[in-house]
């Protein structure tokens, strides 16, 4: 999402909805996009599969898990982006140790990426996904080295040609291996090859507005799921639509939140979300537009512009809790705090702002 100025008054790009097969191109992003007939690549998972490769998952789909019993917070790994001056991915266990880490700096980087915002393992768990909004990039590295394996956008530059972003929000490895990237203020969602990092498809660009998949207004989450479909969360207007394979809407609500961020599929079809304000709460929505369930604690527990919630379980919901530098693990059956982690003593979290999961 963005961070500072958030409502400003964003230019039409004159941009075409694009499609076009994958290939691999020495230049990242600097590729030319052939038109084509509009709609998402299906990738070939099973929507009824949401466990990836060695239990990797598309975001959301934790919530078909087990329910786990009292006093376990969660089994495997969470992922945490910290968009701040740490500049760093952690991974940590539920004994809150640091497994993996990452600084996105320059060393060890040989380019560097910015903050990240949001870290996402791919699902067959080779390589990690990240994005900065600030330095306008994205990037993949190898989740056991940290190798680069691509890194696209220009430090620092905003931009609205294929080389360039204006605020990349939540780079979303699919089921596929594909990536998909909230390209916010140029009003459009790009769909990137996971493995160059190469422009395939753009949705949107005519302008920033509410008809989608032609335009957008501000999207900053485009989440994929197991079935080919894709969830798009919008700033203004307060918007999320589910969008089928095919690129047609299958349905689309505003929300009841000030600043919805991070939309992401349940197996049931309902989505979860959360509203990015300094009295924060987290969200599931039905097909319908009804509230399903809604986290929005007051005093101590209070959330302070929560980005991202994650389902780790049937009866496990993860928060990254940003002004709070800390994440949040609910149980949704009884709306109870189970567990919470602020860092150890050489990983204090500062601005937490990318929450993903593995149960391996």
């Amino acid at each position: 999402m963005i961070r500072r100025s958030r409502r400003a008054v964003l230019s039409a790009l004159g941009l075409a909805w694009l499609l076009t097969s994958c290939s691999s191109l020495p230049q990242p992003v600097a590729q030319h996009v052939a038109p084509s007939q509009p709609g998402l690549q299906r990738p070939p998972a099973s929507p009824s599969a949401p466990l990836g490769h060695a239990g990797f998952l598309l975001p959301g789909a934790g919530a078909g898990l087990p329910a786990l019993a009292p006093g376990v917070p969660f089994i495997g790994h969470l992922l945490i982006a910290e968009s701040s001056s740490h500049s760093r991915i952690l991974e940590i266990d539920p004994s809150g140790a640091v497994t993996w880490a990452l600084t996105t700096t320059a060393p060890p980087l040989g380019r560097p990426l910015g903050p990240p915002d949001d870290a996402f393992y791919t699902v067959d768990g080779s390589a990690i996904v990240a994005n900065s909004e600030e330095g306008q990039e994205a990037m993949a590295v190898n989740r056991l080295t940290g190798a680069v394996i691509w890194q696209a956008g220009s430090l620092f530059r905003r931009g609205g040609d294929l080389t360039q972003f204006n605020n990349p929000d939540d780079a979303v490895p699919a089921a596929d291996g594909s990536v998909w990237l909230a390209d916010i203020r140029n009003c459009r969602i790009l769909h990137l090859d996971g493995s160059t990092g190469a422009v395939m498809t753009v949705l949107g660009g005519h302008g920033c507005a509410h008809n989608p998949p032609r335009q957008f207004s501000e999207p900053n989450g485009a989440f994929p799921t197991a079935g080919g479909s894709l969830v798009v969360t919008e700033i203004s207007g307060s918007r999320v639509t589910w969008l089928n394979a095919d690129g047609t809407v299958r349905w689309s609500h505003r929300v009841p939140v000030g600043y919805p961020s991070d939309a992401m599929a349940y197996p049931d079809g309902s989505v979860l979300l959360t509203d990015y304000s300094s009295v924060g709460s987290v969200l599931r929505v039905g097909a319908d537009g009804t509230v399903l369930w809604r986290y929005s604690p007051r005093g101590a527990a209070q959330l302070d512009h929560p980005s991202i919630a994650i389902p780790l379980a049937s009866n496990r919901v993860a928060i990254c809790d940003d002004y709070d530098n800390r994440i949040v693990i609910v149980d949704p059956t009884t709306s109870t705090v189970v567990w919470q982690w602020t860092g150890d003593a050489t990983h204090r979290l500062l601005r937490p702002d990318g929450l993903d999961y593995r149960p391996s």
